[in-house]
């Protein structure tokens, strides 16, 4: 007998709550799909949890899925999403596999190490909630089984968070899309589904970063919680070993002075140099005292009077790329610039738009090449949330036979701005996704995971982490969340990969 494999989720919309529902495509109910009424209205615990649903249909691998999405319940600083399934083959002569349903379901397990997992955001208050950790330091998350057969599975799962602060929060499935569901009062089931995922030790909130990239890779700028880090190239600035500016690099920090009189917030300016780890710690200390104060000099004149601007070295001490490789004392070798604020994204062309000999098409689907494969790529949809554009991608393997794990982004293509993320995650994911705005490439948010000794930070897409490496005619979902670029179309441009022209922007249904 066949089997249906569930590896992964892809989507389609069926139905909404008023006020609330899916972030992503257009309705399409497949026919056959699970009935509402077959999926279990229990979750871990035993209890009937508050509230409507928001319910949802997929087809994937062969697979119709439900699901039903409870709001999220919120008791003092712990908050607890609840979610039922249930799937059946489109073919009869199909078999499910449950063990892969809750791992395309779950994520859970991976959402406190790697970031794939299910996760809470709300980017209006620049915020993402992991799932969060038990006393053990497991997944504070359980799913639970009610039906395993060849050809209906049916489960429930629950997971506990930090409490979201507004009145409705979206969620993120892996490989599924976002759905946007109430907040409310936790219900009497609420402390049952705690103690069934094994209470919790931790749970934690973390900023969300927005992150932009010039078009002339001369300055990057990053944006969490109101501070806004302008990050110059050392390379661009100075000569080897020295810290005079020449000409062109007195232009480089004039744009960086237009920059903070466009989106300082007040007048206090911070200049800190930074080096790599070549040569003494005290004569990288130096070095960076020098270059700081170089930058910082030719900044007050640009500022004038209105503006506080105060210069450090801090040497080798905080690197932003691990490794002792070319490419990684490159990251290092930086001065940034500090100051209270707000990120702007440049509309209009202020620069060229860079231009790419990868496959381009206009608001439709296109096709490329990658190193085993031939794939095809559409935007599905792009929705503006609070500050936030989501966008989800489909993408189909249409030709090639042997696995290509890293054909979405190849890990040789390096990682646009130098951030990292986790090894996997580097070599197959949507980080360098990009939407293209006057003067920079607006790249998708992240947050920090890990902070490892020596200063050095792992951080974490706010998508798919993980694009799923596809066999011949599978296909996939990818979502991506990026900061509002204020455009009523955009472009989605993957570096050496493809680009997608004049993708409208649309607003959420009406009273979300």
């Amino acid at each position: 007998m066949r089997r249906v494999v569930l590896t992964a989720l892809a989507v389609g919309l069926v139905g909404i709550l008023p006020g609330c529902g899916l972030v992503g495509p257009g309705p399409s109910e497949p026919t056959g799909s699970p009935s509402r009424a077959s999926a279990p209205q229990t979750s871990p615990g035993g209890t009937t949890p508050p509230g409507e649903v928001v319910a949802v249909d997929r087809e994937w691998h062969g697979a119709l899925v439900h699901l039903d999405v409870r709001p999220v319940e919120v008791d003092g600083s712990l908050a607890v999403l609840r979610y039922e399934y249930s799937a059946a083959p489109v073919d009869p002569a199909a078999e499910l596999r449950s063990s892969d349903i809750v791992l395309a379901f779950g994520g859970l397990g991976n959402s406190v190490t790697d970031g794939r997992g299910v996760r809470l955001f709300d980017t209006g208050e620049g915020s993402v909630h992991p799932v969060a950790r038990t006393l053990g330091g497991f997944p504070a998350a359980a799913i639970e089984q009610v039906d395993d057969e060849p050809d209906a599975v049916r489960g429930s799962a629950v997971a506990v968070f930090a409490a979201p602060v507004n009145e409705s929060v979206d969620v993120l499935f892996p490989e599924f899309g976002v759905v946007t569901v109430p907040v409310v009062a936790a219900g009497d089931g609420f402390d049952s589904a705690v103690e069934q995922v094994g209470g919790v030790g931790d749970a934690e909130t973390k900023n969300l970063r927005a992150f932009t990239q010039a078009y002339d890779d001369e300055s990057r700028t990053s944006a969490q919680d109101g501070d806004v880090t302008v990050t110059l190239a050392s390379d661009v600035l100075f000569a080897s070993d020295k810290h005079t500016l020449s000409t062109s690099a007195r232009n480089v920090v004039d744009k960086a002075a237009a920059s903070i009189l466009e989106q300082a917030d007040d007048g206090e300016v911070r200049v800190v140099g930074h080096t790599d780890d070549v040569d003494t710690d005290a004569y990288n200390q130096k070095l960076s005292d020098r270059r700081a104060r170089s930058v910082a000099e030719h900044l007050r004149a640009q500022l004038g009077g209105d503006y506080s601007v105060t210069e450090e070295g801090r040497g080798e001490t905080e690197p932003v790329a691990d490794g002792t490789s070319p490419e990684a004392r490159a990251a290092n070798r930086r001065v940034e610039i500090h100051f209270q604020g707000h990120l702007v994204v440049e509309r209009d062309a202020t620069s060229d738009v860079p231009e790419t000999d990868a496959p381009t098409a206009k608001n439709s689907a296109v096709t490329y090449s990658s190193d085993n494969g031939e794939y095809t790529v559409e935007v599905r949809s792009m929705v503006r949330r609070p500050e936030a554009l989501v966008g989800t991608l489909v993408a189909e393997r249409v030709a090639g036979e042997s696995i290509d794990g890293a054909w979405f982004l190849p890990a040789h293509a390096g990682i646009v701005g130098d951030r990292a993320f986790g090894t996997l995650a580097e070599a197959a994911g949507p980080h360098n996704l990009s939407l293209l705005g006057g003067s920079d490439r607006v790249l998708p948010f992240d947050y920090v995971t890990e902070k490892r000794p020596g200063g050095f930070v792992v951080r974490r897409l706010l998508g798919d982490e993980q694009v799923t490496p596809l066999e011949l005619g599978e296909r996939t979902l990818i979502t991506v969340v990026w900061p509002d670029t204020g455009q009523d179309t955009v472009t989605v441009d993957a570096p050496d990969r493809f680009r997608i022209t004049d993708v409208p922007v649309t607003d959420p249904p009406t009273g979300d």
